[in-house]
């Protein structure tokens, strides 16, 4: 914005054909300098321009004038990126059919596929989330994601309900304690999307309709790639194991929460204590750091008075925390 010596003086110019400095000067009772200051921001916003090609001499410009002279360069610069952007979309619209043609033939000659690039991968879900017309199965171990993917996901999920698709996704119970989450799943729930929750969602997998299942390989803890499974008969298998874990799982967002003190995470971690599983077994389960997770239970030992890890499992089931 416009400092209130640059509009003074601004006024003054288009009062005062002709004024020099020193006349702007004596008259607003400004410095030279603060003039001096004022005429180069004008001069930057092509609100003053040099008369008759002299330094010495300025006129005041329009405002509409000096728009136009500002922006015309960049009004013109959008233009040809808008006639580029539909050149191009005019010009691979055209190889749509090619595309759906050439996917068929795909389908039909390979019914699994193994997708290194997590970009490729994304793209699959892109593409076939957008010719859903049916139903959506998610499996989603570990933590939730970030606000800002959740944002996205909601917005799709709900036009995708609205067309009426059917949307299940089954969650790890100590998601439950996941901020992001919670919020996408009461805004999706509110939609008519279901959620389910489980003590641990072992494998990473997306059904669409009966035309794809997309499963996470998983062969290591930073493995990023996943099967593209086209086959019915596979896909059938993975949907009857999906609806078998959904019929063992409870709602994601509970009405009367338990009256433990641990949240859903240390819950998780006393249960896997409980198991025998290391602590590393534990925080890869949970996707979480295993320092997070020898935190959690140095806490629930000492809330719990408990000597020994097994000992903790034992007084948390006798007061009803697991």
């Amino acid at each position: 914005m416009l400092d209130g010596i640059s509009i003074e003086l601004y006024r003054y110019a288009v009062g005062n054909p002709g004024w020099t400095r020193s006349a702007a000067s004596d008259a607003l009772g400004y410095t030279l300098r603060e003039i001096d200051s004022a005429m180069e921001v004008l001069v930057e916003r092509r609100l003053l321009s040099e008369q008759n090609g002299s330094s010495h001499a300025y006129v005041a410009v329009s405002p509409d004038v000096a728009l136009a002279d500002l922006v015309d360069a960049d009004e013109r610069a959008v233009q040809d990126l808008r006639s580029r952007i539909s050149a191009r979309r005019r010009e691979l619209s055209t190889l749509v059919p090619t595309y759906l043609d050439a996917r068929k033939g795909v389908i039909t000659s390979s019914s699994v596929e193994t997708l290194e690039d997590p970009h490729l991968i994304h793209r699959v879900l892109i593409d076939y989330g957008r010719d859903v017309t049916e139903k959506v199965l998610i499996a989603q171990p570990g933590q939730g994601s970030t606000a800002d993917v959740h944002e996205e996901n909601v917005r799709k999920d709900l036009e995708l309900l609205s067309k009426g698709v059917e949307r299940k996704t089954l969650y790890d119970i100590s998601t439950r304690d996941h901020v992001p989450t919670r919020k996408a799943v009461a805004a999706i729930s509110a939609g008519g999307g279901q959620f389910g929750a489980l003590p641990r969602v072992p494998l990473r997998m997306l059904i669409f309709d009966r035309k794809l299942a997309l499963v996470a390989r998983q062969l290591k803890h930073d493995d990023k790639a996943a099967l593209v499974v086209r086959d019915p008969h596979l896909i059938h298998i993975f949907t009857q194991l999906f609806e078998f874990a959904w019929e063992l799982s409870e709602p994601f967002l509970i009405d009367d929460p338990n009256p433990s003190p641990l949240n859903n995470t240390q819950q998780a971690i006393l249960k896997g204590l409980a198991a025998g599983y290391s602590d590393e077994v534990i925080a890869r389960r949970l996707d979480i750091n295993v320092r997070t997770c020898r935190r959690h239970i140095a806490w629930m030992l000492e809330t719990l008075q408990a000597d020994s890890r097994f000992q903790a499992g034992i007084k948390a089931h006798q007061a009803g925390w697991i």
